[in-house]
């Protein structure tokens, strides 16, 4: 029982990293787009914690299956 739980809990772990992979790399996509359309100015600029944002929890994420599986595994 404790097998499957563990194997469900990381395919959802890394449905949840490439969901978040995903957002960071299509929010910057958007954010390029902007910049190119109306400019880099300081309104736009603020635009870039989006990607940040979306990044940081991809990195988080690798960060806490890492951890799991370590805690499994040993």
């Amino acid at each position: 029982m404790k097998n499957n739980s563990n194997r469900r809990m990381r395919k959802v772990s890394i449905w949840m990293e490439r969901f978040w992979l995903a957002i960071a790399v299509l929010s910057l996509l958007v954010v390029l787009y902007i910049f190119v359309v109306e400019g880099v100015d300081r309104r736009t600029l603020q635009y870039l914690i989006f990607p940040l944002l979306a990044g940081a929890m991809y990195g988080f994420r690798i960060t806490f299956r890492k951890r799991l599986e370590g805690r499994d595994s040993s």
